[in-house]
């Protein structure tokens, strides 16, 4: 059985005596895919150690996250009104994952914010907020537009219906990579480079199960 790496995220909290620490944690729709998918997925929660992570395991998933890339990663600042965390735990462990696993040519998939990582690390940059693609209210759906040959044409053909749980988007993409999926407004919805694979939706949340076995397909 594969074993796939996944970046743990974090959250801010206090203890009972309002001592301040990190919780680390992975959306428990991935322990339901990988179940379903038949792969065992490890939780990489520090630098520690990550060279022989990436050794041991066939792939790696960079999940979604609540909080977004600090835009002093693409050479930019904060747009007025938003705000982006001190700790570059999230970042930076995203970076070190995606340098380590295609240094020696290891599938990886970024999911929504995993996607705008990709894209950040291989010198792409983001769009630091675009109108309704999320909401607190209903989970958004929209139609997104497929090219052919392509890892998300091979799931879905030329359209599907895709979850929008963002509010931040690709704006200039990564040298080499394509754009394989757009919604009706233009923004760009997945983008894929030989073996690595970003979507800015979230497959797990709808327990796309196929989507995570194609995914299996490319890891060695």
């Amino acid at each position: 059985m594969k074993i796939i790496a996944i970046s743990t995220r974090s959250v801010d909290y206090k203890s009972d005596a309002g001592i301040a620490k990190r919780r680390l944690y992975i959306n428990g729709y991935f322990s339901e895919i990988a179940e379903k998918a038949g792969f065992i997925l490890f939780p990489v929660c520090s630098d520690n150690g990550l060279e022989e992570i990436a050794a041991m395991c066939s792939g790696l998933i960079i999940a979604g996250r609540d909080r977004d890339i600090n835009p002093k990663y693409y050479g930019e600042k904060p747009l007025e009104g938003l705000e982006y965390p001190d700790d570059p735990y999230e970042d930076e462990l995203d970076f070190k994952l995606i340098e380590l696993f295609e240094k020696i040519n290891k599938p990886i998939l970024g999911i929504c914010s995993g996607l705008q990582s990709l894209n950040i690390y291989h010198g792409g940059t983001l769009k630091q907020h675009i109108d309704e693609h999320s909401s607190k209210e209903q989970l958004i759906r929209h139609t997104i537009n497929i090219e052919d040959n392509s890892f998300v044409h091979s799931l879905y053909g030329n359209k599907t219906e895709v979850n929008s749980i963002h509010h931040q988007a690709i704006k200039d993409v990564a040298e080499g990579f394509k754009v394989t999926a757009v919604a009706n407004d233009g923004t760009i919805e997945a983008i894929e480079k030989g073996n690595l694979i970003g979507l800015q939706w979230h497959p797990e949340v709808d327990y796309e199960v196929d989507t995570f076995k194609k995914f299996l397909d490319l890891c060695e």
